[in-house]
């Protein structure tokens, strides 16, 4: 089951909303920018935002117009931009605080579009939480609906490679900690298993680009479907 919300059914006062966005837009908000810049740099529109939470990625939005302005983003019968979330309070709140760009309340792992909808497909700090099947549903989902020549642009953790990043990876655990439960063990397991360059590796992903983050241990890859073996 999918939904999409219109504004007579957001709800701007949701609480985890607000919350989530004070402990944390500010922390994301270069992070973001970077993801917008990936995808407007090569004009990879239509754009889905899968795990979109708060529907923070996308808050700057005005006029139908992404946050640099570089690429004219015309209105059309289907959507140039839009976010999914299967929480629905988050969804409802995401399109109180961006009501130019449609939500949809939805499963990652089984995503309510057609195969080659999107040039680009973003996940933010949506995979290292997820069970280790969920996740690979969730890339084989993005490998169907993006088109040919579409990017993924993935921000998540990875091991640290540095001191500073080391630093930056034991103050992640301890938040994550705090989590606690599978959020904790899913976020350690996915570790383990080598991170985000790993992970997009085994899961038929080429890196293109990559920008890393010390503080907090974090890469944004944009990366392309790996061409089949002849």
């Amino acid at each position: 089951m999918h939904e999409m919300y219109s504004r007579r059914q957001t709800r701007s006062w949701y609480l985890p909303g607000r919350l989530y966005d004070l402990a944390f837009a500010g922390l994301f908000r270069r992070l973001r920018r970077r993801v917008t810049r990936a995808v407007e740099r090569d004009g990879l529109f239509p754009w889905l935002d899968v795990c979109c939470g708060t529907g923070s990625q996308f808050r700057r939005l005005r006029d139908g117009r992404p946050v640099g302005g570089h690429v004219p983003m015309v209105r059309a019968p289907d959507p140039v931009v839009c976010g999914l979330d299967k929480s629905a309070g988050m969804v409802r709140y995401a399109a109180a605080r961006a009501p130019e760009v449609p939500f949809v309340c939805g499963d990652a792992g089984q995503l309510p579009f057609k195969d080659g909808s999107f040039r680009a497909v973003s996940v933010s700090f949506g995979l290292h939480d997820k069970s280790p099947d969920l996740r690979r549903a969730m890339m084989a989902e993005a490998r169907r609906v993006l088109a040919s020549g579409g990017r993924l642009v993935a921000v998540d953790f990875e091991n640290p490679w540095s001191a500073r990043s080391r630093a930056g990876a034991l103050a992640v655990r301890a938040v994550e900690r705090l989590t606690g439960g599978e959020h904790y063990r899913n976020g350690r397991e996915f570790l383990s298993r080598g991170g985000l360059r790993a992970f997009l590796r085994e899961s038929g992903f080429v890196e293109t680009a990559r920008h890393d983050v010390e503080i907090g241990s974090i890469s944004v890859v944009v990366a392309r479907v790996e061409a089949p073996a002849i």
